[in-house]
């Protein structure tokens, strides 16, 4: 039986499927250009320091807790569409305030004060985005098609932000600041405004007839059993990862000398390797079970990565591009299984009631690890270490802490229930007679 929405035709459906491909590409360009390594660039021009780049990772954490906001304003607007255009507009607008900063009669020390608060604002309206975009997509994609779809799609803009972000570095190493960084941010509104308008174009599925108080939006999801033991999940896979996130690109300019340039090759590397694991992954993902995939891939980001970074030393980067294939490897299957347990465990006519809770807890432990992270860092930073020619920084004792909480995320998965998901014991079997029988010493057919 098919899953696709009624009150859509096939047209309307693969065309905005199509449509979103486009969109993505473009957001992708003003995304990866207000965030990351050219984010980072910019605090550190203006003279940020470790609780200020602890700040830049927590803040847009923090904001997700208007979450359920948005979804009470999205149904009372009758339109996720609309509500789209609408937040994203004001939220990318927003970015406007960049290009100015430097402009401003402020002291120096106020400057990355300023693009903190223009960073909070921005990420207030762009959070609300989230729960109706994902809720129309996946009424969009079929159930059966997400792992493979949405896999595409993440290699797609991973290509395309690749390309904005070694085009935004060679072309930052080379103009002098702040003036380059105000002209990247003016060219990435451009291509964040045509994004905004493709959205005119979706198609949108009619949502039920809902009438919703804001206290039933937080109550309904929290009841759900099933949903809890997937929030419990994240909330510690959320933890674990923004121990360490929110400096691995300070550790690749500070202490490794990266350039602009170089960041971008390490981002490449992984957005490349990353168009090939991303489909393998989503394939594997819908035959198997998500939750599968995400306990793989989990444990891989908990050894081979952060082991890459300890490695990697100034002048000698041989670990830093592994670390760009391992980061491929790794979530390339986590973020689509990720987010598409997340719809799994959501029943269609509330999706946007659970993502927006989702989104509130995740945020709030973003925001609370990545504040400690940044206050720990500080102190770590004071007692660094030389063993022998090897210099052990506070970095390298963050990325070890995060290794080894990561390591562990995959058992936390063993409750959380998917309809789909094949048995472990089942999944042994397959292999077993698919792969293994079939070996020449077995006596299988070649």
């Amino acid at each position: 039986m098919s899953d696709l929405p009624s009150s859509l035709s096939m047209a309307e459906i693969q065309q905005t499927q199509r449509l979103s491909f486009i969109e993505g590409g473009f957001t992708q360009i003003f995304l990866t250009w207000t965030s990351g390594s050219i984010l980072t660039g910019y605090l550190l021009y203006l003279g940020a320091g470790p609780s200020v780049l602890a700040a830049m990772a927590s803040l847009p954490m923090l904001v997700q807790v208007v979450l359920p906001i948005a979804v009470w304003l999205a149904l009372s607007m009758g339109s996720r569409r609309r509500f789209m255009i609408v937040t994203a507009s004001i939220g990318r607008g927003l970015w406007l305030g960049a290009i100015a900063i430097p402009l401003l009669p402020v002291s120096d020390a106020a400057r990355p004060f300023l693009l903190l608060l223009l960073l909070f604002l921005s990420s207030l309206f762009q959070t609300m985005v989230g729960p109706a975009w994902v809720s129309l997509m996946s009424d969009v994609v079929p159930e059966v098609q997400r792992g493979r779809y949405f896999s595409l799609r993440n290699g797609w803009m991973g290509v395309i932000g690749t390309a904005a972000a070694l085009a935004a570095s060679w072309f930052l190493d080379r103009v002098p600041s702040p003036l380059g960084f105000q002209v990247v941010y003016a060219v990435g509104l451009v291509f964040a405004m045509i994004g905004i308008h493709l959205y005119r174009n979706h198609a949108e599925p009619a949502l039920p007839k809902q009438t919703v108080s804001l206290m039933e939006i937080i109550r309904v999801p929290l009841r759900d059993p099933g949903f809890r033991r997937f929030l419990r999940f994240t909330l510690y896979w959320n933890a674990s990862v923004m121990v360490a996130a929110p400096f691995v690109i300070p550790y690749f300019f500070q202490h490794l000398g990266m350039s602009f340039t170089q960041l971008a090759i390490w981002s490449g590397i992984s957005a490349l390797a990353m168009l090939f694991t991303a489909p393998l992954w989503g394939k594997v993902a819908d035959r198997f079970g998500h939750k599968h995939v995400l306990a793989i891939t989990t444990f891989l980001a908990g050894t081979v990565n952060p082991v890459c970074w300890l490695l990697a030393q100034p002048g000698n980067l041989t670990f830093v591009w592994i670390s760009g294939l391992m980061d491929a490897l790794s979530w390339g299957g986590i973020n689509t299984a990720l987010f598409n347990l997340s719809i799994g465990t959501a029943p269609s006519a509330r999706r946007m009631s659970y993502l927006a809770m989702l989104g509130v807890a995740t945020g709030l432990t973003g925001f609370v690890v990545a504040t400690g992270s940044g206050i720990l860092l500080g102190h770590l930073i004071a007692h660094d270490v030389w063993l022998g020619t090897f210099h052990w920084t506070g970095y390298h004792s963050l990325f070890l802490i995060s290794g080894i909480l990561r390591t562990f995320a995959w058992l936390g998965l063993r409750s959380v229930p998917e309809q789909r998901a094949w048995q472990i014991n089942d999944i042994r079997r397959f292999f077993w007679q698919r792969y293994v029988m079939r070996l020449p010493w077995k006596g299988g057919s070649a």
